[in-house]
């Protein structure tokens, strides 16, 4: 993840445990706590880290196909606030994990790292 999404990480992704992963590479750079709820390699990750005073979950799935291709699927559930505020929130996180999604497939398919996630920020 840290040729796409985050910079650095502390101790690595283990089911069960609570991480940080660091988005910039400056002092002043932005971090997030994240708890590892299920981790089945290759196929799901799901985490909880807090967004705008609520806990989210956000659970990514891949999927093989047929054809040898992946599909993959990011869900962010458990927004709060007005509908106004919900609202707002999933857009955000839509295009944010965009972006993530974006910068992943530069690199597994280009060897490309690109800044877009950091420029977001």
């Amino acid at each position: 993840m840290s040729k796409f999404w985050f910079t650095r990480r502390d101790d690595g992704v283990k089911e069960g445990a609570t991480i940080t992963w660091f988005l910039g590479g400056g002092e002043d750079e932005i971090t997030f706590d994240v708890r590892v709820e299920e981790l089945r390699h290759p196929d799901k990750l799901a985490i909880s880290w807090e967004r705008d005073s609520a806990i989210t979950r956000v659970v990514w799935t891949l999927e093989a196909t047929e054809k040898g291709e992946a599909i993959l699927t990011i869900e962010e559930s458990g927004f709060a606030g007005s509908d106004d505020a919900i609202v707002n929130q999933v857009v955000d996180s839509t295009g944010g994990f965009n972006q993530v999604i974006v910068a992943a497939k530069a690199w597994i398919e280009h060897g490309v790292a690109l800044s877009v996630v950091t420029d977001r920020a």
